[in-house]
């Protein structure tokens, strides 16, 4: 492997978890501010504010640990030449594993001892960015990615 390629390739993955954890943060506000303006609340900019500081931090506990454990590894090592890169099949893979990763959340921490009707909704959330991660991913790996495997002495 390249080892200059090193770090262009982590960067490639710090994109793809940026945008996923953007398309998380924007998907929660705007369910929030759909549901605000549906049943006529008055738009509590704390509120807001409050929540997206929180969701920011929550996501971040959950997306960090599974960029350095798989995305990282996995962006290093598998080659460009394997069918998982094909963004169908790459997103369709980031939108399973963000659904397992935020039920075996909360399967391991429910809130009442039970798994909750609400646990649902969160583990589709880890769905949307899982596939906004690998969707970024495999669309950017051309450029973030060597074409090659090998080093080659000039």
């Amino acid at each position: 492997m390249v080892t200059r390629s090193i770090p262009k390739q982590v960067l490639g993955t710090v994109v793809a978890v940026v945008v996923g954890w953007f398309v998380t943060l924007m998907f929660l506000e705007s369910t929030y501010f759909i549901d605000a303006l549906r049943q006529r609340h008055p738009l509590d900019l704390g509120l807001v504010f409050g929540s997206t500081i929180a969701t920011s931090w929550f996501a971040a506990y959950l997306i960090i640990p599974v960029w350095i454990l798989v995305l990282i590894p996995l962006y290093l090592f598998m080659p460009l030449s394997s069918p998982l890169w094909h963004w169908p099949i790459c997103t369709l893979c980031g939108a399973v594993a963000g659904f397992f990763i935020m039920a075996a959340v909360f399967v391991a921490f429910p809130s009442d001892g039970t798994w909750s009707y609400g646990a649902w909704e969160f583990c589709g959330i880890g769905a949307l960015v899982g596939c906004a991660i690998c969707l970024v991913g495999s669309l950017t790996r051309r450029v973030f990615k060597p074409d090659h495997l090998t080093s080659q002495s000039s």
